[in-house]
């Protein structure tokens, strides 16, 4: 799977999520400034990829996370490792 098509999945369930438009979303948005997730949005997030990428959520490493970015790089090193 290329980060691109991570991306798109993540940013389609961020956008549910966080009841935005996924166009309003880039890799660098900050999911916490500009879209104002709190932390239950971010766990919220943080299970909703490892459900979707069937991958074991580090939620240590998930409270780092500030942008799809970071998101899409942590899945991506999920999918390779598994």
């Amino acid at each position: 799977m290329t980060e691109d098509e991570i991306f798109h999945q993540l940013r389609a369930l961020c956008a549910e999520i966080l009841a935005v438009d996924p166009s309003a979303i880039t890799p660098d948005t900050d999911l916490r400034d500009e879209l104002e997730a709190d932390s239950l949005d971010m766990v919220e997030l943080a299970v909703a990829s490892g459900d979707r990428f069937d991958l074991r959520v580090d939620f240590d490493l998930a409270t780092h996370v500030r942008t799809l970015a970071d998101v899409t790089t942590l899945v991506r090193a999920g999918v390779r490792a598994g």
